[in-house]
């Protein structure tokens, strides 16, 4: 079915490109000192759509696919009354017959109007179940009696059960197509700012400031979770719902040439690269690769988007930009349009200080400051002056699309951490976890030491990581940089899983291995961890998602509770 796309937003005022005076390497590395107290500190003598309702970012409840039996046809389908529609909050219901027609499907059986999931374990009552086939495993094998007795609403794929008594829309060819082509109905149908947001590091994070920096813009939507692949934007897209004035989708990548599918499919007017940096180069083998690889974002960039692109990183500042784009520099370079000056770790939190020093243009027209920068400093309730850059970020896209300084900083004070993301965690014994296992890459893996650094403590510190992966030539020498600074912050233990940090501690010298412990796997880490814990320590945990080092969190949170109810 032919959809048409819709114009996006196209105005702007462009600005010159900042002369960057960082020398950062690796690039958009944010530069931190410790002051005589130990707190971090950062700083540099440097540097919309028409307000509607008060929105609140929405998330929903669907993620990945799983899977079916061989299939009768069922007879012709015989149409119920047609049900009232009522959407939840934020999530775009769809009736049998947008499906059908967004994937060029047939609707063999009616089912009631709901939001669509791929993921089984998370389906809930009332949503569409899409059926996604992949190399080990079929959704489709999926459709039964207990997806039935959850509530699903019905069934997106090539076929079902002979038992099956839901909906049912019958799709020819890959699922993952016909959910593009869902994506692309419901990008058809937003009128609004379409915002995408694509970095080496710290994408979730400042995709999550961003929607919340525009909330006095109108009602936003944003990603859920960190769905940034291709089956989780277009899942993003299918579940925006009609009416949203702004829209923050993160976009990720992993080879050539997904980036610019993933851009082409969610269509910003907004565009937003925050660094490049060493994550993936197992696919892009150097940073230059990896450059080319987030520059996909800007491609297909049309006159009068919008390029909202980090000053401090030169690689992001090398990537070409398309004729007649706007663009907006944020970050501590002098000449940036958005300045970070100022941001220091207290409190728990973070301290910021950010600068608009240009005229920024808006839908409404230019942004108009007077003759002088304006300026707001705000707290980021949450820990690590690495995020810093991120409400930078955060805070160059809201006020380009409108959005005053003020309110922008007012937003972002009440930014909570993404899960497992810097999330700080109190047992019930009083041990203090930083819960940052998301995943891990150098850049990031530096933020969290020097975030645990600047920590105010009356117990000990502790670090526990687990290997980075997906570092190709670099995972020697990543490795060894990073339990090097480990050592050097005289952390009060220092513990490691993983073949990559085990062969790097072999590296280092007998005083340092002493105030380490080494295990190959992460159930092993935990179990020696846990007995090393006092109460009032502090303990970041991160690593690779492959190296699971949530368990480790975990062993530590069941662990002191059975430790508590001892007492």
């Amino acid at each position: 079915m032919q959809v048409e796309m819709s114009k996006p937003w196209r105005e702007g005022n462009p600005s010159p490109r900042p002369t960057s005076t960082a020398t950062t390497c690796p690039p958009a590395q944010f530069s931190v000192e410790t002051n005589q107290q130990g707190k971090q500190t950062a700083s540099s003598p440097h540097h919309g759509p028409t307000p509607a309702r008060k929105n609140e970012p929405v998330t929903v409840a669907m993620v990945h696919g799983l899977a079916a039996p061989p299939c009768f046809p069922f007879s012709a389908p015989r149409r119920p009354p047609k049900p009232s529609r009522v959407r939840a909050a934020g999530v775009r219901h769809w009736t049998a017959e947008e499906i059908a027609g967004a994937t060029d499907g047939r609707v063999v059986a009616w089912g009631p109007p709901g939001p669509i999931s791929s993921d089984t374990r998370t389906l809930r009552p009332g949503q569409w179940f899409l059926a996604i086939s992949g190399e080990n495993f079929d959704g489709h094998d999926f459709v039964g009696p207990e997806l039935e007795a959850a509530g699903c609403a019905g069934v997106v794929g090539n076929r079902v059960g002979a038992g099956w008594r839901g909906g049912f829309v019958r799709v020819e060819g890959d699922t993952v197509v016909a959910l593009e082509r869902m994506a692309g109905y419901a990008r058809s149908r937003h009128r609004g700012v379409l915002v995408g947001v694509t970095g080496s590091v710290g994408k979730t994070t400042t995709t999550a400031m961003t929607a919340l920096a525009v909330g006095s813009l109108g009602r936003v939507y944003k990603t859920p979770g960190n769905w940034n692949n291709r089956i989780g934007v277009a899942l993003t897209l299918a579940g925006m719902p009609d009416g949203v004035d702004v829209a923050v989708v993160e976009l990720a990548t992993r080879s050539k040439g997904k980036l610019l599918h993933l851009a082409g499919l969610a269509r910003p007017s907004v565009r937003v690269i925050l660094n490049v940096g060493y994550g993936h180069t197992v696919f892009f083998r150097t940073l230059q690769g990896v450059a080319e690889a987030k520059g996909e974002m800007l491609a297909e960039a049309r006159p009068g988007d919008l390029c909202v692109l980090n000053a401090d990183d030169p690689l992001v500042m090398a990537i070409p930009l398309p004729p007649g784009v706007d663009k907006v520099f944020f970050g501590r370079t002098l000449g940036s349009d958005v300045r970070l000056v100022h941001a220091e770790s207290i409190d728990g939190g973070c301290s910021v200080r950010v600068i608009l020093e240009n005229k920024l243009s808006t839908r409404r027209g230019p942004h108009q400051l007077g003759n002088t920068s304006e300026m707001v400093e705000f707290k980021i309730p949450s820990p690590g002056v690495h995020l810093a850059i991120n409400a930078c970020a955060a805070a160059a896209v809201a006020t380009s699309l409108g959005a005053p300084l003020h309110q922008v900083g007012d937003s972002l004070s009440r930014f909570t951490p993404v899960p497992m993301r810097s999330q700080i965690k109190i047992a019930d014994n009083g041990i203090r976890i930083i819960d940052d296992t998301y995943n891990a890459n150098p850049h990031s893996m530096t933020a969290a030491v020097n975030l645990l650094n600047s920590l105010d403590c009356s117990g000990r510190k502790l670090i526990v990581l687990g290997d980075m992966f997906e570092l190709g030539a670099h995972d020697a020498e990543a490795h060894e940089a990073i339990l090097r600074m480990c050592c050097e912050a005289c952390f009060d233990l220092v513990a490691v899983a993983g073949r990559c940090f085990n062969a790097a501690a072999e590296k280092l010298d007998p005083e340092q291995r002493a105030r380490l412990i080494c295990e190959s796997d992460t159930k092993s880490l935990a179990v020696k961890v846990v007995e090393t814990l006092s109460v009032d320590d502090t303990v970041l945990v991160k690593g690779a998602v492959q190296m699971e080092m949530g368990k480790v969190v975990d062993t530590i949170m069941m662990i002191s509770g059975q430790c508590t109810a001892l007492l």
